[in-house]
């Protein structure tokens, strides 16, 4: 049997990251229902300038989640360097370990 590992705890999200996250899922509700109802129900009375504009829409609507996407990317990046980064100062740059001398193994 594969030893069991404790479960990694999770960065929480920021009040921004969530509104973020509930935006974009909106943004692909609506996308995905929009080339639902564009091919299936208003297939047949799109026609010329409708046509263009639904799907510029539905274009223009995930152009928009997948900016979002990525903004959350950078938030998320963001957040997980600076855990790192603060997690280095307390283990690394602590009195303790900083004045320890260091120990050579000349074996």
């Amino acid at each position: 049997m594969a030893p069991s590992n404790p479960p990694l705890e999770k960065l929480p999200l920021s009040r921004g990251q969530i509104i973020l996250r509930i935006f974009g899922g909106a943004l692909l509700t609506v996308c995905a229902l929009m080339v639902v109802l564009g091919t299936t129900l208003y297939a047949e009375r799109l026609r010329g300038p409708q046509f263009v504009l639904y799907w510029t829409w539905c274009l223009l609507l995930t152009c928009g989640a997948i900016i979002i996407a990525l903004w959350d990317m950078l938030l998320v990046r963001r957040v997980s360097r600076r855990s790192r980064r603060e997690l280095f100062h307390q283990e690394f740059m602590n009195r303790d370990f900083r004045d320890k001398p260091r120990q050579r193994d000349d074996s």
